[in-house]
């Protein structure tokens, strides 16, 4: 009796002390996308007993950094003891899904042709209607020779040639259409079973979760892991209404994935975090301060270095001596070009935290890697349209605005479609706003307002004085910049200009004079910048002219001229 009562207790604590092994029905409903991979969740709902469970997640298709795996248990009387993610190799690739989609693959083929089959018959019935049309195009004449068609065969003939060939057109444009859409599922098919047939899926991957109950109960499992395949990137649209003088900012993300794993209708969000799977803090190292200790092979290459730099400052050195010295025997006078500027280092941007956005609904993509354009936000502008030109770079009117952007929204930087009052004409850039921040949207250029700067005059002057030249030359020049209005309202314009500024006391700006004066001179402590601001009404045009001399030494060659 004794023994059976102690085996009896076994058994009891055997079952809640050893592991329980199930295998859970698993599906993801969050995902989190950075530039360059997603945090994928998968949720599961278990049936736990009293003590240690071993829980599997099965055909993880993503490749998965493991040290990303995270596990989390809905109940409070569950403990997650560990996770751990486990690869098998496999002889075939999804064998089953494989043949699945070539099956597809077959069936779509077989419509296409189909397609086609009926395309050719359909145009086997439009040469022959053709051929109907031209025969009673030439028979007919000939028969008035001899008798007059009655009004209703003639009206029957017409009648009949019209709603054939009407039928053909529509059912020829409807077969196109098919056809397209056949295609696209085609070519999406194909990708999917490259996707499947892939190295990823020779590998079937686990993720075992252990997980302690102090009772039976029935919760919520969720295991989260990095997958790599899966990308996004900004997208606007904005859309200008210049009558109501408003703009409709509409931000997206342009997602891709080839994770393996379709994401059917999930909560999706994107985000330009770094995410960092490790979860150690680096050695915390002091930092010392030594001579630098040189190598043998080292010191013999700075050495040569060194003596091919020196030949090179002696040789600089002798060419500029010797070009003093041909100056002085020769009274010839060197203008000597000034240095390149150094190419400017690329700016790094710092903005703060990372930006997350977490889209309105739930989302469904496949691992296709096909672009998917999702909204995330829309936000209506107050805008004051302003046109911009700058004639001396281009003949162009931009149209713009000064717009505020909204307090709890952070605008990434991306391209931008545009489209005025309803129509697409053409792309543009938006750079980092922050909420709140006030920036210029630019909207492209618009025909409809002309610009044009033409040289009216250009005089040289090289007075003789007995027969002898000037030492110094005169060079009158004489602008007109016009601006039309062929827009039905009145709009604002910005213009500006450069004036010519002397960098050398030897260069000359002389009799500068503009009509009519500008509204800003030196704009934005830019030196000879002129902005003329002005409305200009409906069907009107503008005027603004100047002319200046420049007087510079006979033989100085002036940049810019």
């Amino acid at each position: 009796m004794r023994k059976l009562l102690a085996f009896l207790v076994l058994s009891f604590l055997a079952a809640g002390v050893y592991a329980q092994d199930k295998t859970a029905e698993s599906r993801i409903n969050a995902v989190t996308v950075y530039n360059d991979s997603a945090f994928v969740s998968r949720v599961a709902q278990v049936k736990l007993e009293a003590g240690d469970n071993t829980i599997v997640f099965d055909n993880i298709l993503s490749q998965v950094e493991e040290n990303s795996i995270r596990a989390i248990a809905g109940d409070d009387h569950v403990k997650i003891m560990g996770a751990t993610l486990k690869s098998q190799y496999l002889t075939t690739a999804s064998a089953e899904n494989i043949r699945s989609v070539e099956a597809e693959i077959t069936a779509v083929g077989d419509e296409i042709r189909g397609l086609r089959d009926e395309q050719t018959a359909l145009r086997d019935e439009k040469k022959y209607l053709d051929s109907i049309q031209l025969f009673a195009s030439g028979q007919l004449p000939k028969d008035l020779v001899t008798k007059m068609p009655s009004a209703p065969e003639l009206e029957n003939t017409l009648n009949f040639l019209s709603s054939k060939l009407k039928q053909n057109y529509k059912d020829s444009a409807a077969l196109d259409i098919k056809g397209r859409d056949a295609d696209k599922r085609l070519t999406a098919l194909r990708q999917k079973l490259d996707a499947l047939s892939g190295s990823n899926n020779k590998v079937k991957r686990t993720i075992t979760v252990e997980l302690q109950a102090a009772k039976p109960v029935t919760c919520e499992v969720t295991v989260s892991y990095m997958a790599g395949g899966a990308s996004w990137q900004p997208l606007y649209d904005a859309r200008a209404d210049v009558e109501k003088s408003r703009v409709e900012l509409v931000s997206y993300s342009l997602i891709r994935q080839a994770t393996g794993e379709k994401w059917q209708d999930v909560e999706m969000t994107v985000s330009t975090a770094k995410p960092v799977t490790g979860g150690r803090l680096p050695y915390v190292a002091p930092w010392f301060l030594k001579p630098v200790e040189i190598h043998m092979q080292d010191k013999v290459s700075i050495l040569k270095k060194r003596s091919y730099m020196d030949s090179m400052k002696q040789a600089e050195a002798f060419n500029t001596a010797s070009l003093a010295g041909a100056g002085a025997d020769e009274g010839v006078e060197y203008a000597v070009a000034p240095a390149a500027a150094p190419a400017p280092l690329s700016v790094v941007a710092d903005n703060g935290v990372a930006v997350t956005y977490k889209l309105p609904k739930k989302i469904t993509i496949d691992t296709d890697n096909n672009e998917n354009k999702l909204a995330i936000s829309t936000q209506q502008l107050t805008a004051d349209f302003t046109y911009s030109s700058f004639p001396r770079a281009s003949a162009l009117a931009y149209l713009g605005s000064r717009v505020k952007n909204a307090a709890n929204l952070q605008l990434l930087a991306g391209n931008m479609n545009i489209f005025l009052n309803g129509e697409f004409v053409g792309s543009s850039t938006i750079d980092n706003v922050g909420p709140g921040e006030e920036f210029d949207l630019y909207l492209g250029a618009d025909e409809n307002v002309k610009v044009k700067r033409e040289q009216l005059e250009k005089k040289v002057d090289e007075t003789i004085i007995g027969n002898i030249l000037s030492p110094n030359k005169n060079t009158a020049f004489k602008y007109k910049i016009k601006i039309e209005n062929y827009k039905s309202r009145k709009i604002k314009m910005k213009l500006f200009e450069a004036m010519p500024i002397s960098q050398d006391d030897r260069i000359k700006i002389k009799q500068l004079k503009v009509s009519p004066d500008a509204s800003q001179k030196d704009w934005q402590s830019r030196k000879g910048i002129y902005l003329w601001e002005f409305e200009l009404e409906a069907g009107k045009n503008k005027e603004i002219t100047f002319d200046y001399t420049i007087e510079h030494p006979r033989e100085m060659a002036v940049e810019g001229l």
